[in-house]
């Protein structure tokens, strides 16, 4: 967003781009606890609009929202770490290095999102459960230890810093993150990397309750935006919700997939000028 949406917003449109990035559970009680205002909320989870920012319990800050794009889950690597070869062999299609193994080899360091916080960090522990069904092997979700061990969990930024910079040999990210950022990763199967729709009844089945009580289940990773009543500039905040919803082509670019717009909550409330580039109701 900072690096290339922004700027591409305020070129095409003339209106100042500022974001600030949080992991969406966190950014969500922010605008609910009245810690932030702001023109437009991106979601990396539908859920977390409709169980943190929508209904009368939640003040009705949000009353609709849009998916934008869809994701998937990745294994990056830091290519100077000295596990780099060995990540780079289990990135070839049809290898013979599960990616797994590399994990469990001693020495290797990866992180990964808190869970708390973070959709990510909940849809990893979904990936671990979900690969330990799939390669039939149980012991694949103990590689995570406790859900919020320390030795892996950090904030979305400070996780991604810490594998550039070496501290981790590997993480857990968003394929759109790492494509962004230009290091190697390593793809994993669509049955566990909560990309692919055809899996949805599958990934359904892991499940995760934050300390807050928040319950999650698993579901292909779609992004949302919306623009909740914080809105202090309207404008600007249509202009930029049009601006994304109309380029498919720069979003692709940075390695999201590309959905249909469909709407959650009341399609009524959406200012009219967005209406026709929404499609039909989104359906958990």
């Amino acid at each position: 967003m900072e690096n290339g949406v922004g700027p591409a917003f305020s070129k095409a449109t003339g209106y100042e781009y500022k974001g600030e990035a949080h992991g969406s559970l966190g950014a969500a009680r922010f605008i609910r606890d009245h810690l932030r205002t702001p023109d437009v909320f991106i979601s990396a989870d539908p859920s977390v609009n409709r169980n943190i920012l929508m209904g009368p319990g939640n003040g009705d800050l949000v009353t609709w929202f849009v998916t934008l794009a869809s994701s998937q889950l990745v294994l990056a690597y830091n290519p100077k770490s000295p596990f780099a070869p060995k990540f780079e062999a289990a990135s070839v299609v049809d290898t013979k290095t599960p990616w797994y193994e590399i994990l469990e080899t001693p020495g290797v360091r990866f992180g990964r999102g808190d869970p708390t916080i973070d959709p990510k960090g909940y849809r990893t522990l979904f990936l671990f459960s979900l690969a330990g069904k799939h390669y039939q092997r149980q012991e694949i979700p103990a590689l995570l230890g406790e859900p919020l061990n320390p030795a892996q969990v950090l904030p979305e930024v400070a996780l991604l810093a810490n594998v550039e910079s070496g501290q981790f040999d590997a993480g857990f990210f968003y394929k759109h993150e790492i494509v962004a950022q230009k290091l190697p990763f390593v793809g994993l199967p669509p049955e566990i990397n909560l990309g692919d729709p055809r899996f949805s009844d599958s990934y359904a089945q892991a499940t995760y309750t934050t300390p807050a009580g928040e319950h999650v289940s698993g579901a292909p990773i779609i992004f949302t935006i919306t623009i909740p009543k914080t809105v202090q500039n309207p404008a600007a905040a249509e202009a930029f919700v049009k601006f994304l919803l109309s380029s498919p082509d720069l979003l692709k670019g940075f390695g999201f997939g590309i959905v249909e717009h469909q709407v959650g909550g009341d399609r009524e409330q959406i200012p009219s000028d967005l209406r026709g580039l929404c499609a039909g109701a989104y359906k958990p």
